[in-house]
C-alpha cells in the first residue's frame, strides 16, 4: 500500500492538469469571441473612442479579469511543470519558481489596475 503523501501529491498533479485543460478552454473560447467582436461585430475602427465605453462595462471587466487569471494560471502551470521536470538541483528549482511566482504577482497587479483603470469616454 501507498504512502498518504503520493495519493495527495497525485492528486494535486490530476488537478493541476485538468485546470490547465479547462483554462486553456476557455481562453481559446475568450480569444475567438474576442477576434469575432473586435474585426467582425464592430465598427471595425479601433480606437480608444471605439473600445473604451466596451471596456468600462463590468461586463467585460469581469471576463478580462477572468482571461487574466485564466492565462496567468495556464503559464504559471505550465512553466512550473517544466521547472519541475527539467531542473533536477532542489535550491534552483525553489529559486526558480520564486521568479515565476513574483512576476506572476507582477503581471496579476499590473493587470488587474489595468482592466480597472478604464474609463468610458466622456
Amino acid at each position: 500500500m501507498g504512502s498518504g503523501k503520493s495519493l495527495v501529491k497525485r492528486n494535486k498533479g490530476a488537478m493541476a492538469w485538468f485546470l490547465q485543460r479547462v483554462t486553456a478552454l476557455y481562453l481559446f473560447v475568450f480569444l475567438i469571441a474576442h477576434f469575432v467582436i473586435m474585426h467582425f461585430v464592430g465598427t471595425g475602427e479601433v480606437t480608444y473612442e471605439t473600445v473604451a465605453p466596451r471596456l468600462s462595462s463590468p461586463l467585460w471587466k469581469a471576463g478580462d479579469l477572468l482571461f487574466l487569471l485564466f492565462a496567468l494560471y495556464h503559464g504559471i502551470n505550465g512553466l512550473w511543470q517544466v521547472l519541475e521536470d527539467y531542473i533536477r538541483g532542489r535550491g534552483l528549482r525553489l529559486f526558480l519558481y520564486a521568479v515565476v511566482l513574483t512576476i506572476a504577482v507582477v503581471l496579476l497587479v499590473v493587470g488587474t489596475i489595468t482592466i480597472f483603470s478604464v474609463n468610458p469616454v466622456k
